[in-house]
């Protein structure tokens, strides 16, 4: 039997009221819980802390790069961080969480089209929290024309990550591009095959190759 999930709240620093500080806790250790057992994911150390480096529509972000560690950072004195970490730090924790799970089989990827379906599968997993689609999942252009272009560097490891995810002017390639991407490919694919996102955690991304033109 593995051993259980440990949340830490790293707050030396008192950059979170001590009140603010147990409520985040309490929140965020109730979606660990719940989104560990969905994935059946055991043996994870989540750090919660502060940091300027988050979404700025949120005041939350993540990262997973490993299958024992994710990341959730938050930014308290962001304008939206009130109104929305309640909803957003477990909705975080989901998409990074189903990364730690993937990793743990076929691995995030080296290539667009691995990416793509791993932060499609994140995006669903994240649906099931959120009830709706996250704003990243939400396209900013045609994603059409984007799939286009996408199409040519799907098998390349040296593909510009941060530019299909992130954006850049210089590459002409709108912010959140690989996510919308990822969220559509994953949800044709899932139309066709049934099952969801926890279903898929170990499905290889070549499987998921042909779905867009479905």
């Amino acid at each position: 039997m593995g051993v259980a999930n440990v949340l830490h709240l790293m707050n030396a620093g008192g950059l979170l009221s001590s009140a603010l500080a147990a409520e985040v806790r309490e929140v965020a250790e109730a979606a660990l819980v719940r989104h560990a057992g969905r994935l059946g994911l055991d043996e994870v150390d989540v750090a919660l802390y502060v940091t300027p480096w988050t979404l700025p529509e949120t005041g939350v972000g993540g990262y997973a790069p490993l299958p024992h560690w994710v990341q959730v950072t938050l930014t308290p004195g962001n304008p939206n961080f009130t109104e929305c970490w309640r909803t957003e730090i477990p909705a975080t924790l989901a998409h990074e969480l189903h990364h730690a799970r993937r990793w743990r089989g076929p691995g995030y990827g080296r290539t667009l089209l691995e990416a793509l379906v791993s932060e499609g599968l994140a995006q669903h997993f994240e649906v099931e929290e959120r009830g709706e689609p996250p704003p990243y999942a939400r396209p900013l252009t045609d994603l059409g024309a984007l799939w286009s272009r996408a199409r040519a560097e799907l098998d390349t490891p040296t593909y510009d990550h941060n530019a299909w995810f992130f954006g850049s002017e210089a590459a002409g390639l709108p912010r959140w591009a690989g996510y919308a991407l990822g969220y559509e490919l994953v949800r044709r694919f899932l139309a066709r095959q049934g099952r969801d996102a926890v279903s898929h955690v170990d499905t290889s991304a070549e499987e998921f190759r042909g779905a867009r033109e479905s």
